[in-house]
């Protein structure tokens, strides 16, 4: 992802919560709660778009980005036990989603259309055409990518481009998601995508190009709707540090939530120190 010009934005749309069969919707039932009742409780619309991370999500650090067994065998133990026990918390979420949907998830298909949403949504942001992407991206990312496209300078043009992936692009994280009223049809992606990429500078008033190549590793969140394969890209999260513990699956504060979908709609951040 092109990460530069930091800027915050505000928004105000309806809030959708994470899916877990042992817990119930606690922040959206409240708003939805509130919502049916000024409107003596007539159905509210679902629009895949307002919704963002509400909660914070557990991505196991690579092999790679922990210390040595040797200096730190207990980190390193409970960073492995946290992974496996992430890749059997996304196995029973499958078979959840596969039994209480009766769709069969299309991992590959949904792949491929997360990774063309990916170069899309880079495209338009370099070419300042946000609303190219609208339809494929959350109410949280594009009034992120709104501001940021605002803070460029007039006199640069961006070209951005996709030289390959060092890795296979992979789930990471899989969240069957419950939205109250409707059936299980959505499901929450994470992928990780390790690209190289290169980001050309053009500065109009001197006509001088600037090329950067770069490695960057993203972990993008997407909604699918498994009933019509379409995604919407969510937001993105970073790599937990190996002694991060797992976080809770749900978040009790509605203001919480809502500030962490806009942080984490702003795709460019640079990630926490």
């Amino acid at each position: 992802m092109i990460r530069s010009f930091a800027l915050s934005s505000t928004s105000k749309p309806f809030l959708y919560k994470n899916f877990n069969h042992t817990r119930p919707f606690s922040t959206t039932r409240i708003i939805l709660e509130k919502s049916n009742s000024k409107a003596n409780k007539a159905p509210v619309d679902f629009n895949a778009r307002h919704l963002g991370v509400s909660t914070e999500v557990y991505i196991p650090p690579a092999f790679g980005n922990l210390p040595s067994i040797f200096s730190h065998p207990v980190v390193v133990f409970n960073a492995l036990i946290r992974k496996i026990y992430t890749l059997g918390l996304n196995t029973v979420q499958v078979g959840i989603f596969r039994y209480q949907s009766g769709l069969k998830p299309n991992f590959l298909l949904w792949k491929n259309k997360a990774i063309q949403n990916y170069v899309n949504v880079n495209n338009a942001f370099a070419q300042k055409k946000v609303s190219n992407v609208k339809s494929q991206i959350s109410l949280w990312v594009e009034e992120a990518l709104e501001a940021r496209s605002k803070q460029l300078p007039k006199h640069i043009q961006l070209e951005w481009q996709l030289i390959k992936f060092n890795e296979i692009p992979k789930v990471v994280s899989v969240q069957a998601m419950m939205i109250p009223g409707r059936p299980l049809e959505h499901i929450q992606l994470i992928y990780r995508f390790n690209t190289k990429q290169r980001l050309i500078k053009l500065n109009k008033k001197s006509s001088n190009a600037d090329k950067l190549d770069r490695d960057v590793v993203d972990y993008l969140v997407y909604l699918c709707d498994a009933s019509t394969n379409d995604l919407v890209l969510m937001g993105s999260v970073f790599e937990s540090r190996p002694n991060s513990k797992l976080p809770k699956t749900f978040e009790d504060s509605t203001h919480a939530a809502i500030q962490r979908m806009k942080i984490s709609g702003d795709l460019f951040r640079l990630p926490p120190q």
